[in-house]
């Protein structure tokens, strides 16, 4: 992977293929690898004659990992993927991002819509317009910084820190990561999110119980539209052949 050194740190990205810019934005504790690399996202792209950017958040990856939580915030990590766009003077590419990546590529597009195309939110729905509970901003650091997963509750916080440990993850940035963004929480409104007026797709899993609604979402957006994929959850969507599918159909702009 090359390197770029932003105001955040040294920020990790692949520059694959040839054709329209795509920037791909990766998921809480994944990278760039994990996500888009292995799951067949930059050869299904890369064959569909697209340049394919794919960079690692800070704190993941590759990219520096900063353990202080004031490192961390939504506007940082979208001025990180900007400012490697504007490296690579791409201009004007589609984002795709997953999850944690959905919500930076929804601050993109909300902050700098003349800089981006297409936008494409994965494995997020309604639910994003919800606040986090105390209980649920808590314990995924706290279970990122046991002593071992065998020692913590079956939940989503156990399956983070299964996740980000089978990768090899940094445990310590990851924590700091999750405490960052959760004191920087960016809460969106109906409002704001409609003032996002690029032509955009909000795709998620029936089963992901995470995101809710990719249709409730689409409605809160300036020109969206939303497709539930049936037979996928939060963790497994970006692996799944109809998911695949879905944002491709969108971005050859195939009908429904």
């Amino acid at each position: 992977m090359a390197s770029l050194t932003t105001k955040s740190g040294e920020i990790s990205f692949t520059d694959e293929g040839a054709g329209d810019g795509i920037v791909l934005v990766h998921g809480f504790a994944a990278s760039a690898q994990e996500n888009w690399v292995k799951a067949g996202w930059v050869t299904m792209l890369t064959r569909a004659k697209r340049r394919v950017i794919a960079l690692d958040l800070l704190g993941h990856g590759h990219s520096a990992k900063p353990h202080n939580p004031g490192a961390y915030t939504f506007q940082g990590l979208a001025d990180d993927v900007l400012a490697v766009v504007d490296h690579l003077q791409v201009k004007k590419p589609d984002v795709i991002g997953f999850s944690l990546g959905a919500r930076v590529a929804l601050d993109l597009l909300s902050r700098h819509p003349n800089r981006f195309l297409l936008g494409v939110f994965c494995g997020v729905g309604e639910r994003l317009l919800v606040p986090h509970d105390v209980k649920d901003r808590i314990a995924l650091p706290e279970a990122l910084e046991a002593l071992s997963a065998d020692t913590l509750e079956a939940g989503l916080a156990k399956q983070f820190r299964q996740f980000a440990e089978a990768q090899g993850q940094d445990l310590k940035a990851l924590a700091a990561c999750s405490r960052g963004l959760n004191l920087a929480a960016m809460e969106w409104s109906r409002d704001a999110l409609r003032e996002i007026r690029n032509e955009s797709l909000v795709v998620a899993g029936s089963g992901d119980d995470l995101a809710g609604s990719a249709a409730g979402l689409a409605s809160s957006l300036g020109n969206a539209k939303g497709k539930q994929v049936p037979g996928c959850g939060h963790m497994d969507c970006l692996t799944q052949p109809m998911f695949k599918a879905a944002v491709m159909d969108f971005l050859a702009g195939v009908p429904d």
